[in-house]
């Protein structure tokens, strides 16, 4: 009976050293019996950890289920040493199979109880109170009865940096046995599902090691949680009435077909912080002790130096001596036999940082965590979609990483295309391998800036969208219809079709499209019209880089803008403070599409709109004001015709708020724009003075608002401008005889003879 630690590089080396001194019949793991048919695999030189068996249902591949390794899990090392010497290495922890069904059995049993209970006239019961005991920490158990506080440093010392592994498996099956035997609430099930899940497994377990005994097997290794060693002895297993009582806990369990392949995994996700249930603190120092168990304090201050200098920060030989003497002497006055993390994070931080805390994060991130991706050989089982998706990788040279990379791809060359088509391909799927980022400016329209980073969970994606087509480009194109067929907003299908052009496929392309025209068709809101209007234009002004045809795509977006002049003047009347924010950025995605295309003899028609708007009484003081901006960005308001519609809207005349609406929409954009025309800023500091206490409270948020959209220096240009307005004003006035004293002034001539060099006369 060997007790585990399930990513312990001691117990992994001890686990190895006594197979070897034993030699069993078989092996005997506790993992899912499900993964079977590729638990060879694990011996292939090609497998590189860390790994993970991937237990999933092919019909809804969403339901799934890793079981990472790497090569300090003792169950890894258990696997390699009897598929080395030609043992039988066998799974017998509860299916996954199972396990799947009883979690659909338990939904479909909660869903039920819920209509039950919203159906009239149905009476609800209390159901009776269960006593629910916390689940045991049992290294924590032994840590705290042992003196120490932190459980991860007990476990460090006393098993995964134990130099002779003689007795180890004896004494942590006597250890966990007093756990056991010490929990609330004994060994008894009641109601805890946990506990009855844990009498599941244990008893499928126990079901396992009986059918190796029934096979003829004489010498039988049990590789498991050590947590479940005291249940699984031949005492255990031979007990009065166990063997009945195991029946029963099994009685009823149904399986369903599931599927099983390994997938690469990453250090970051065995790490407890991942969420993983049995990961461990610090797999990078891990990995560590299992390479240099001797020489693990010495290599990893190094590794801490190397990594503190290509950072910048200037470390030294002497640093790294330092530290290793203060991990040495901390780890004596706090009684422990060497240095562990704690020690050595203690003494980076005081000698090689100086007390800053804030590199220990990049340490913790870099060295304690890592970012290895596993490898998986080529022949493992995978979904026609994934094999598509590797000789892509493989033919465009885009390496799997997980590893951050960022990259900058040439839209002009095929190959860079190629791989821009595929990281979009992948994103509709699901797939975020890669992430668009802005990137630096000045490179023109030809380039795409990409951060890539690749998931473990990004199997299961690709093995789900397998029912969709067996490459990307048709598993795509079946994505697309079936988005597109849901969709029924005109925004939506608009973005929906960017995406199909970025990804180049042109099936997909053609069933939005025809989707956008019959939508199109049956929409009458001019809005919506216009908020389509941007991803159209994006996609006919740019298509030619990715090789798009455009002219499906032009007689579309023409056919929306004879649709929107002339109905914009009928929707801008009678609308909300919503309707009219929601036209005035339609009208700003007309001004945007108008000036990327470079459509000409359209602008005039759309001016002639605008100025309709901008001095129509019945139009909305909002949709007034973004009409103006329309014209003033166009340079087709000069300052005499915007200082006559400011002083018309900001005059005593108009309600304050209406006032105020106006000016939010004039003020939408570049600050810019208005930041020379005198002929507003005159004549809105005016109106500002003039304002009642009560207005200008009532209108204060509704100005911050407008103005929140300026720069910092934006804003402060703009009350510079007012400031030097006001003092050319007062300027200008000149002094009046009532302030002129003659008397002072003659006494300031003498003075400014002198000064200048001239005579009084």
């Amino acid at each position: 009976m060997f007790g585990v630690r399930h990513h312990g590089p001691g117990c992994a080396r001890s686990l190895e050293a006594a197979l070897e001194a034993w030699s069993p019949d078989i092996v005997l793991i506790e993992g899912p019996p499900d993964a079977a048919p590729v638990v060879a695999l694990a011996g292939s030189e090609a497998m590189v950890p860390p790994v993970a068996l991937l237990v999933y249902a092919p019909d809804a591949p969403a339901r799934a289920a890793f079981y990472p390794f790497t090569d300090f899990s003792p169950e890894w090392r258990a696997m390699r040493w009897a598929l080395a010497n030609d043992v039988e290495p066998r799974f017998i922890d509860l299916p996954q199979s199972v396990r799947f069904r009883l979690d659909e059995d338990a939904a479909a049993e909660a869903s039920a109880e819920g209509e039950a209970g919203t159906d009239e006239g149905a009476t609800a019961q209390e159901p009776p109170a269960q006593e629910h005991h916390a689940p045991v920490d049992p290294i924590a158990e032994l840590a705290t009865a042992a003196g120490y506080v932190d459980a991860e440093e007990w476990w460090d010392q006393v098993v995964e940096r134990r130099a002779d592994g003689t007795g180890l498996f004896e004494a942590i099956l006597e250890a966990m046995t007093a756990v056991r035997e010490a929990r609330p609430g004994g060994e008894e099930v009641g109601g805890d599902p946990r506990r009855l899940q844990e009498l599941r497994r244990e008893a499928w377990m126990r079901k396992g090691i009986r059918g190796a005994l029934d096979e003829g097997c004489e010498r039988i290794a049990v590789v498991c949680g050590a947590w479940h060693a005291p249940v699984l002895t031949a005492e255990a297993i031979g007990r009065r009435g166990r063997k009945k009582i195991d029946r029963e806990a099994l009685k009823g369990l149904r399986k369903r077909k599931v599927a099983s392949t390994w997938v690469p995994w990453t250090n970051s996700r065995l790490a407890f912080r991942s969420g993983y249930g049995a990961g461990v603190e610090s797999p990078g120092w891990y990995r560590l002790l299992w390479e240099t168990p001797g020489d693990a304090t010495t290599r990893w201050l190094a590794r801490v130096a190397v990594l503190l200098r290509s950072e910048g920060f200037d470390v030294s030989s002497a640093h790294v001596i330092e530290g290793l003497r203060l991990s040495e002497a901390l780890a004596a006055i706090r009684d422990l036999p060497r240095p562990g993390l704690t020690e050595l994070n203690d003494a980076v931080q005081t000698v090689l940082l100086e007390g800053a805390p804030e590199p220990m994060a990049l340490i913790r991130d870099a060295l304690e965590i890592g970012e290895t991706l596993g490898e998986v050989p080529p022949e493992t089982p995978t979904v026609p979609l994934q094999q598509d998706v590797a000789r892509k990788q493989r033919s465009l040279r885009l390496k799997v990483s997980a590893d951050i990379k960022d990259i900058d791809l040439d839209l002009r060359k095929p190959n860079d295309r190629a791989k821009s088509r595929l990281l979009h391909q992948l994103r509709l799927l699901g797939v975020h391998w890669g992430e668009p980022t802005g990137g630096t400016s000045g490179r023109g329209t030809f380039h795409e800036y990409w951060r890539l980073r690749w998931q473990p969970g990004f199997a299961v994606a690709l093995i789900e969208a397998a029912s969709r087509g067996n490459t990307t480009e048709l598993a795509v194109a079946t994505t697309l219809a079936e988005a597109a067929a849901e969709a029924d907003a005109l925004p939506l299908l608009t973005t929906l079709l960017d995406r199909a052009v970025l990804a180049g496929v042109g099936e997909g392309i053609d069933a939005v499209l025809l989707r956008l025209r019959d939508v199109a068709a049956l929409s009458g809101a001019v809005v919506r019209l216009m908020e389509a209007l941007p991803a159209l234009a994006r996609v006919l002004r740019y298509g030619d880089v990715r090789e798009t045809p455009a002219g499906r795509i032009a007689p579309i977006l023409d056919g929306f803008l004879e649709r929107i002049l002339p109905g914009v003047a009928a929707a801008s009347g009678g609308i909300d403070e919503d309707g009219a924010e929601a036209l005035a950025d339609g009208m700003a995605a007309v001004a945007r599409t108008l000036s990327l295309l470079e459509r000409d003899p359209l602008r005039e028609p759309w001016h002639d709109v605008l100025r309709v708007l901008a001095e129509r009484e019945a139009t909305h003081p909002r949709v007034r004001g973004a009409a103006a901006r329309g014209l003033l960005e166009a340079g087709d308001l000069d300052d005499d015709a915007l200082a006559r519609h400011t002083g018309r809207e900001l005059s005593r005349a108009c309600d304050p708020p209406d006032s105020a609406a106006w000016l939010t929409g004039i003020l939408g954009g570049s600050g810019l724009v208005l930041l020379h025309r005198d002929a507003f800023w005159g004549t809105f500091d005016g109106w500002l003075t003039t304002l009642t206490e009560e207005h200008f409270v009532e209108l204060l948020p509704a100005l911050r608002r407008a103005f929140s959209s300026f720069a910092k220096p934006e804003r402060r240009r703009m009350g510079e401008r007012i400031k030097m307005l006001r003092s050319g004003a007062a300027a200008a006035a000149g002094p009046t005889d009532a302030e002129l004293d003659p008397a002072r002034a003659e006494q300031l001539v003498p003075v400014l003879a002198t000064l200048l060099g001239v005579s009084r006369g």
